[in-house]
C-alpha cells in the first residue's frame, strides 16, 4: 500500500502529465492558426478561432479587438476586390460593415458585412423598399395619398357650398317666420302660431345641419396642417421611391437582378472562406 507522500507524487506526476497535453494541443491549435492566417486560408483560420480555441484564449487575443480587425481588413479588402463600385459608408461595430453602392450623394447604406460570421445581408429596411419599388407599392401608396389629399380639398369645398346653402334657407325661414308674425291678429292667431311652430322646427333642423358642416371649414390651421403633413409624406415617399429606384438601375446593371445579387452574395462568403492565397 502506498504511503500518503507516495500519491501526492503519483497525482501530481498525473496532472503534469494532463496539463502537458493540454498545453501541447493549444501550441499545435495556435500553430496552426498561424500559418492558416499567414497563407490566408480564412475557412481554417475560422475553424481553429471560433470552434477549437479556448474561449479563454479567444478573449484574450481580441483584448483590443485584434481579431476583429484581421477578420474585418480581410473581409473588407476581398469585398472591395470583388466589387469595386461599392463604398465603405460605415462601421457599426468593430466587426460590422455597412456598404453602398455608388457615390451619389443620396446613397445610404444597403449592404452589411459580419465578419465574425462571416455573412452578407441587405439591410432589411432596404431591401423593404426596393421590394416595394418592384411591386409598384409606392405608387400605390402615393396616388392613395394624392386621392386624400383631393377628397379632402373637396370636402372643404362641398362644406362651404352646403353651409351657404343652409344658411340661406335658414334667413328664408327666419323671413317668413317675421312677416307671419307682423299678419297675426285676433282672428288667425292659432293658425299662424300653429305656422310659427312648424318654421321654427324647420329651422332647427336647418341649423343642425348646418352645425354638422361646420367642423369642416371651422378651424383654417387645423385644415393647412393636415395638408401639410399629407403633402409631407407625399413627398417623403416620391424621395423613397426615387433612391430605391436608382439603386436598383444600379443592382441591374452591375448583377443584373436583385435576385442574382443576393445570390453572388451568398457565393462571395463561400469564396472568401475556401479560397488561400490571396
Amino acid at each position: 500500500m502506498e504511503t500518503p507522500e507516495k500519491q501526492s507524487e503519483t497525482s501530481f506526476d498525473s496532472v503534469k502529465e494532463s496539463a502537458s497535453v493540454v498545453l501541447g494541443d493549444l501550441m499545435s491549435q495556435l500553430q496552426r492558426l498561424e500559418e492558416a492566417m499567414e497563407r490566408e486560408d480564412m475557412g481554417a483560420v475560422y475553424q481553429i478561432y471560433w470552434n477549437e480555441l479556448p474561449v479563454s484564449i479567444q478573449q484574450s487575443s481580441n483584448a483590443n479587438h485584434e481579431m476583429d480587425n484581421y477578420f474585418t481588413s480581410k473581409l473588407d479588402r476581398e469585398f472591395l476586390r470583388k466589387y469595386p463600385f461599392m463604398q465603405l459608408r460605415d462601421q457599426a461595430t468593430p466587426v460590422l460593415l455597412d456598404y453602398q453602392l455608388g457615390s451619389y450623394y443620396r446613397d445610404r447604406a444597403v449592404i452589411q458585412l459580419d465578419a465574425t460570421q462571416p455573412s452578407v445581408i441587405i439591410l432589411p429596411e432596404v431591401k423593404k423598399q426596393w421590394k416595394k419599388t418592384e411591386q409598384g407599392t409606392y405608387h400605390e401608396e402615393i396616388e392613395a395619398l394624392r386621392s386624400q389629399e383631393n377628397d379632402f380639398d373637396a370636402r372643404i369645398i362641398a362644406a362651404r357650398s352646403e353651409i351657404e346653402e343652409l344658411e340661406l334657407q335658414i334667413q328664408e325661414q327666419e323671413q317668413k317666420k317675421a312677416e307671419l308674425e307682423d299678419s297675426k291678429g285676433l282672428l288667425n292667431r292659432k293658425k299662424i302660431d300653429d305656422e310659427i311652430d312648424q318654421l321654427n322646427r324647420k329651422i332647427l333642423a336647418l341649423q343642425e345641419e348646418h352645425r354638422k358642416w361646420l367642423p369642416f371649414v371651422s378651424s383654417e390651421v387645423s385644415r393647412e396642417s393636415q395638408k401639410i403633413e399629407l403633402a409631407q409624406r407625399i413627398k417623403a415617399l416620391e424621395l423613397e421611391q426615387a433612391i430605391a429606384l436608382k439603386e436598383l438601375r444600379i443592382i441591374n446593371k452591375r448583377f443584373g437582378s436583385l435576385e442574382e445579387m443576393e445570390q453572388q452574395m451568398q457565393q462571395f462568403v463561400q469564396v472568401f472562406l475556401n479560397k488561400e492565397d490571396k
